[in-house]
């Protein structure tokens, strides 16, 4: 029990994080990919606030950093990873499509956990993120899947509003995505506005989840409202993929 005794307050969302991973990974298995996703939107949020949670309220310990990187691991590395290799998997063994889809889902976790391990032994301490942040990918990865990946799983049709099913668009972003995660590019850290924005383009992906409980009987508003909020925030996301780095530069700074 003296473990716990050193928990601090934003130690719990750092592992609030962490089990909402692991249990969107239990959902990705029963195919059940609209709250798995909504479930990983919640892990970004705790993610979001378990540093401003350290810093108002102190820590216990210096294992804070270990201990996010583990958690972020498991939300943003393994599980966008086994959510891309889950909606395009295709029955009947080895196929053109399962090896693309598991070759994808094999890069964003290695390029992942390279990012986060790089992040842990001292990229925190730079002003800027060396490679695309995890967790940005992870979000752009999300959804994307959830406007162009799986039509259907085992929750109900009506809570699915994917465009259509387009393998072609979600797992090639998936590469680039390891790409950027791996790369020397330098990303604008979330300060000021730029969190604001990145806030935002959470609360909007999490809407449709907000929505499916109020007003998914009314099918064709339903579609629409989420494709509208997860299209948004998408274009907001992307801003930051191709954006932050431009940003950096006129900054002063970093290649």
């Amino acid at each position: 029990m003296a473990a716990w005794s050193k928990v601090s307050f934003g130690d719990l969302f750092t592992l609030a994080n962490g089990v909402l991973g692991f249990f969107a990974i239990t959902y990705i298995l029963d195919d059940k990919f609209i709250t798995a996703s909504s479930l990983l939107f919640l892990s970004m949020l705790m993610d979001g606030l378990d540093g401003y949670m350290a810093r108002r309220y102190g820590s216990k310990h210096s294992r804070g950093q270990v201990l996010d990187s583990i958690s972020d691991a498991i939300s943003f590395a393994f599980a966008p990873a086994l959510l891309i290799y889950a909606e395009f998997r295709e029955p009947g063994g080895i196929t053109g499509m399962n090896f693309a889809a598991l070759a994808c889902a094999v890069s964003v976790l290695a390029t992942g956990l390279f990012r986060l391990a790089r992040f842990t032994v001292g990229g925190y301490q730079l002003p800027h993120f060396v490679g695309m942040p995890a967790p940005a990918a992870a979000l752009i990865l999300l959804l994307l899947c959830l406007l162009f990946g799986a039509t259907g799983g085992a929750e109900a049709d009506s809570y699915y509003f994917t465009i259509s099913q387009e393998a072609w668009i979600v797992l090639p972003f998936g590469f680039l995505a390891s790409f950027l995660m791996a790369s020397e590019i330098s990303y604008p850290k979330m300060h000021g506005r730029m969190a604001a924005a990145t806030a935002f383009a959470l609360l909007l992906a999490f809407t449709p989840t907000i929505a499916g409980l109020v007003i998914v009987s009314d099918q064709s508003l339903y579609t629409a409202f989420s494709r509208t909020a997860s299209g948004v925030a998408l274009a907001l996301a992307l801003v930051y993929v191709f954006g932050g780095p431009v940003y950096e530069r006129l900054k002063g700074g970093h290649g």
